[in-house]
């Protein structure tokens, strides 16, 4: 919990910034000075799930604006064409936005977050979904009556579906049919919950794209009549750590404006506290983020200390990062390495392939950017949850288990050496490694190999420095490729195991599925058995072994990776610290 008050102090009561104009869809006070008050004195308390931890004190805002382009268009004569086509423009304009909200995740938040509108991408250019809107523009809907009348089938299928995670995908559904709303009826983008002043956000539901534009510096935490913990919405307020709370039905309209006390990590909001609850309140958020602020000073003194065990094992700390923005939050944070680049992230943001030079120009600043140490590239993993439409992929019953990744790669040779030759084009400028992932066995690593060494003689033809020496290896994410591990071990220098699909494919449950968390918690066995295969294999041929998966941060595992001789543990930036003191720890 301290972590979500980290560089927020406890507002003062009778402190509050707010200024500005009301009105429907503004979050500035609507009369007086905007300082934190009790209205009616009527004290209330609701309960609900905290989405995100943290405790904070401030004024209330409601956050009201009209159901997004629903209910104003003036009457008028539909001409299919003409929807059809206002349909299409429309559909244009919520790609370029939604790739901004992409970007904007990406530079605020982090990469797996900015996921969510790749997501959403996703979903708008969903065939069923399109189909069923100009079906309804065929049979005479405008392309707002057509919009609004699929996004209410296919949300109320999703609610009544058994399945929380699924379930929570209909607020995605309404965000991208609001935003396409919007559009056709000129409004403007979402509005920016952040416009002034510091409070606590009381709404109906936020949308993902109003979630990721709040501003972490005013919005102290918020609060919501519906939603769940599963839903993008919840996920964007952990990244981003503010406090959340959401599902606690109708919260009255009198409590705008007034002083309440938002404790997420209980589900509770209490608005219109005693003084004596205030009190304890604020003693209890300051006793915390002193506690916080010990914990990270005494952290920071891990920062450049070599992780090695009582027992003398020494374990390589890697940072997981998705793009160049998270390379000085990394090295802040002093990771040895990076033991997972995502590179298809210039994939996802853009609408077309990118050339050689696009992608030798990002591979370079990053690998340089880490100033010496080593940087593991991952080849190019498309598909499954991570669909790109000119990539024009068939639709898949189970993409998780699909044409994905290598098998993508090998089957388009031009795409895949394009991407090999900037990475070793990258390796001139630092210290660079290339690893493919979902092998299942020697014969793809040895295809892959080929070509890997068809684009070393032709950049060697054509004068282009790259290094001789890079390292070449897999992810270990399948069972086969662990079970195969001694003769895959042959083919390359190194294993990196993906946990998170080596997990969900030996205990053949979703990791997506919230249903399955326990049942995947409970049985790391198999997992870890497969693993201890693989290390023994590679470290036969001399070669390392790095985690890069969630069990590479999990504290109770770290053990047992030192007694593998596991040489790397990689996780995400958040994480680094943590990680090597627990590697401290280890006997």
């Amino acid at each position: 919990m301290a972590e979500n008050n980290r560089g927020r102090a406890p507002l003062p009561v009778g402190e509050h910034c707010c200024r500005g104009p009301g009105g429907a869809g503004s979050l500035a006070p609507r009369e007086g000075d905007g300082t934190m008050r009790n209205i009616t004195g009527k004290q209330a308390v609701y309960r609900g799930t905290g989405a995100s931890g943290g405790k904070v004190c401030g004024t209330l805002r409601f956050f009201r604006r009209p159901a997004a382009g629903r209910g104003s268009a003036p009457a008028r004569t539909v001409s299919p064409a003409v929807e059809l086509s206002r349909l299409r423009q429309a559909m244009a304009a919520a790609r370029e936005q939604i790739a901004a909200l992409h970007r904007r995740a990406l530079s605020d938040i982090g990469r797996q977050e900015a996921e969510i509108f790749e997501i959403h991408a996703m979903l708008l250019e969903d065939e069923d979904f399109g189909e069923t809107v100009a079906g309804g523009i065929a049979a005479g809907k405008s392309a707002e009556d057509a919009i609004e009348a699929a996004v209410q089938v296919y949300t109320r299928m999703l609610r009544e579906l058994d399945d929380p995670y699924l379930s929570a995908r209909a607020a995605d559904i309404r965000d991208i049919a609001d935003r396409l709303l919007r559009i056709l009826s000129g409004e403007a983008q979402e509005d920016d919950a952040s416009e002034s002043g510091s409070f606590i956000l009381v709404a109906e539901d936020l949308s993902p794209s109003q979630t990721v534009l709040l501003d972490k510096s005013r919005i102290l935490g918020f609060v919501t009549f519906g939603g769940s913990s599963n839903s993008h919405t919840s996920i964007l307020a952990r990244a981003m750590g503010i406090p959340a709370l959401v599902g606690v039905g109708q919260v009255s309209g009198e409590a705008d404006g007034q002083t309440a006390l938002l404790d997420a990590d209980a589900g509770v909001l209490t608005v219109c506290p005693g003084q004596d609850e205030l009190e304890a309140f604020r003693r209890e958020q300051a006793r915390e983020n002193d506690a916080a602020r010990r914990l990270e000073q005494s952290r920071r003194a891990l920062i450049g200390r070599p992780s090695v065990t009582a027992g003398g094992h020494r374990m390589l700390i890697y940072a997981n990062i998705g793009e160049g923005a998270e390379v000085a939050r990394a090295l802040a944070d002093g990771a040895d390495g990076v033991g997972l680049l995502r590179s298809e992230f210039l994939y996802l943001s853009l609408s077309d392939y990118p050339g050689e030079e696009v992608l030798f120009d990002a591979y370079r600043q990053i690998v340089s950017g880490m100033q010496g140490k080593k940087v593991v590239i991952r080849t190019l993993d498309i598909g499954a949850d991570k669909q790109i439409p000119y990539f024009d992929l068939p639709r898949e019953e189970n993409p998780a288990l699909g044409f994905r990744a290598v098998r993508l790669c090998l089957a388009r040779e031009p795409v895949f050496k394009t991407q090999l030759r900037a990475i070793l084009r990258a390796s001139a400028f630092g210290n660079a490694a290339v690893m493919i992932p979902m092998i299942v066995s020697a014969d793809e690593v040895r295809r892959c190999r080929r070509l890997f060494d068809e684009c070393k003689a032709e950049l060697i033809c054509q004068g282009v420095d790259f290094d001789a020496r890079m390292e070449f290896g897999i992810m270990v994410e399948t069972p086969a490729a662990a079970v195969m591990s001694d003769e895959i071990s042959a083919e390359v220098d190194f294993f990196s195991v993906g946990t998170n699909d080596l997990a969900q494919y030996t205990l053949a449950a979703d990791r997506q599925n919230p249903l399955l968390t326990d049942l995947c918690a409970r049985n790391t066995e198999p997992v870890l058995r497969l693993i201890d295969q693989a290390a023994r294999a590679i470290h036969g041929r001399g070669g390392w072994i790095g985690i890069c998966g969630e069990m590479a941060a999990d504290p109770r595992l770290t053990q047992r990776f030192a007694d593998m001789g596991i040489d790397e543990l990689s996780v995400s930036v958040p994480h680094l610290l943590a990680v090597r003191e627990q590697v401290l720890r280890c006997r």
